[in-house]
């Protein structure tokens, strides 16, 4: 029992610093927009892409892997082998992370030169690539401290990490912004140093007050050390399927970085308007893209383990049934959000960012949601029956048709920056496609098109008409009321303000319309909400209460 009070108090730790870190990072993006601009947005988002895929290179699987090995070791009283795990990856991370932080400040001037066409994403280029030492470093005492079931260090860095990310890119894009927009650009990415500077410091710190303690543990254990290569081997071998699944997205990134510059000047747009439109779509309409996502992740990720479960005890039944909730919350969640951002892409262009040509990808790009909530609801699914390879093939050969688009797409002067767009589009519909397959064939499960996609789409359409409905009727009755309070928030737009207001009050009334609508037609029963650990059974109480649940 202790055990496992130690693991769910873990895993709610993490989960609740996850939130708080993604949170902050998506929301940080939309006045970093008002300060540096859509070209300014470019410049950053430019860079960040290929220093992403660097850096999960050089970490993406290490805490893991470590906190597998040194559990592993700890379980058998071996505190000085868990010891040699933690120093061998500290030393093969410092490595790791000096050769690409080498390799990227070496090789930024031609990456901004020659792949890119864009000179000037050399600075932020430079200013970023420190972070991969610190980040490497990092992974190293996060897996150490995390088989220890210490999950507070972990949880503590990654916040502190954020908060000072944020606080630097603030002051830094602020100041050096009157400079230059590509100084501004490298001071907003040169957060992101900072914060993993500090964040580590902060994890060697908390190793070196519970040394002492570690030590005299070692005194008393069961010691057996391994050759160095023998530990490094074990370490490769389970971080890499873990690194090749999370280099994905990053990849993804740097297609988009590294295709979609080049393409729009060939489109005939000069380069300072290539990098505009794509601050405007990667800055500032895919930060927006990516929010539902924090919902539909959390709630896969509490899934995985009931399948995995399930698929241990060889109970068909049950798998059948989680893996059919997991996807319709795709789509429960990526329908409506989707149809919502479609109709107010514009109110929302101008509360948000004060620019309407942010409007364009952001009503195009809205139809991403769809897709990449249901690939993001069915890939754990595969995950937790054990099939880990699947959806990253799934996903590479989406890549494939998103690269081939993004080339041909983007180069069509009329369509511009919305070849990324599509491309993205297709991208997560085929990995979806291929991910429902792998688990029908896995589990001999059939959809339900009635329960997972004509009911979800149903009370997404009755949010729809609500909203339609609503917004003019809103708009105009706080057109007066803004008209009066304008004079006393005088830096606030009289247009923003009105649409920040209007936008607001819609979207609690589609919130509130779409979830009766959902419950009054079962999209979602009592028993398939007590299926979701911990907050379901809490929830469908609460609901049955006021007999707005089914059975």
């Amino acid at each position: 029992m202790n055990e496992g009070n130690k693991f769910f108090k873990g895993a709610l730790v993490l989960a609740v610093a996850g939130a708080i870190v993604k949170f902050l990072g998506a929301v940080y993006r939309i006045p970093l927009y008002s300060i540096l601009g859509p070209e300014g947005i470019g410049l950053f988002q430019a860079a960040y892409p290929v220093y992403s895929m660097m850096l999960s290179i050089s970490i993406a699987g290490v805490p893991v892997a470590v906190s597998k090995l040194v559990a592993d070791k700890l379980a058998r009283k071996n505190y000085g082998g868990a010891l040699q795990v933690f120093r061998v990856a500290l030393f093969l991370m410092t490595a790791t992370g000096l050769i690409v932080t080498g390799v990227l400040l070496l090789g930024a001037r031609y990456y901004a030169e020659n792949l890119l066409g864009v000179p000037d994403v050399f600075y932020p280029l430079v200013a970023i690539a420190p972070a991969v030492l610190f980040f490497a470093v990092k992974s190293a005492f996060r897996g150490f401290f995390q088989g220890q079931q210490k999950m507070v260090p972990t949880a503590l860095s990654q916040i502190i990490e954020q908060l000072v990310r944020v606080a630097t890119i603030f002051f830094l894009a602020s100041l050096l912004v009157r400079q230059s927009t590509e100084m501004g650009a490298a001071g907003a990415a040169f957060g992101t140093v900072t914060g993993a500077a500090v964040a580590l410091l902060l994890l060697v710190y908390i190793y070196f007050r519970q040394k002492a303690d570690f030590a005299r543990l070692i005194v008393t254990g069961n010691n057996k050390l391994q050759s160095t290569r023998s530990v490094i081997r074990e370490i490769f071998v389970l971080a890499l399927p873990l690194t090749i699944s999370s280099i994905v997205l990053p990849l993804v990134n740097a297609v988009d970085s590294t295709l979609i510059l080049p393409r729009l000047q060939v489109a005939g747009f000069s380069e300072t308007r290539a990098v505009e439109m794509f601050g405007d779509l990667t800055g500032a309409a895919m930060p927006l893209i990516s929010l539902p996502t924090i919902f539909t992740v959390a709630i896969s990720a509490s899934l995985i383990p009931a399948i995995a479960n399930a698929s241990a005890t060889n109970n068909q039944r049950l798998v059948a049934s989680l893996s059919n909730l997991s996807t319709r919350l795709g789509a429960i969640i990526g329908l409506p959000a989707a149809l919502g951002i479609f109709l107010l892409a514009e109110p929302i262009s101008i509360m948000l960012f004060a620019n309407i040509e942010v409007a364009r990808p952001l009503t195009f790009a809205a139809f991403i949601i769809i897709f990449l909530s249901l690939q993001q609801t069915t890939a754990p699914v595969l995950q937790g029956l054990g099939k880990t390879f699947v959806p990253v093939r799934n996903t590479f050969i989406g890549l494939g048709f998103k690269v081939a688009l993004n080339y041909i797409l983007t180069a069509i002067p009329a369509v511009n920056i919305l070849g990324p767009v599509i491309g993205t589009i297709v991208y997560f519909a085929v990995a979806s496609f291929l991910n429902f397959r792998a688990i029908s064939k896995t589990v001999g499960w059939r959809v339900s098109l009635w329960q997972s996609a004509a009911k979800p789409l149903l009370n997404t359409l009755i949010m729809g008409g609500a909203v339609l409905a609503v917004y003019p009727l809103t708009f105009r009755l706080l057109q007066p009321l803004v008209g009066r309070l304008q004079p006393l928030l005088p830096a606030f737009d009289q247009a923003r303000l009105l649409a920040s207001f209007t936008v607001l009050i819609v979207v609690l009334i589609g919130i509130v319309v779409y979830g009766l609508s959902s419950l009054l037609t079962g999209t979602i029963t009592r028993r398939e909400l007590e299926m979701i650990p911990r907050v379901g059974p809490k929830t469908a109480r609460i609901l049955s209460r006021f007999r707005l649940l089914r059975r």
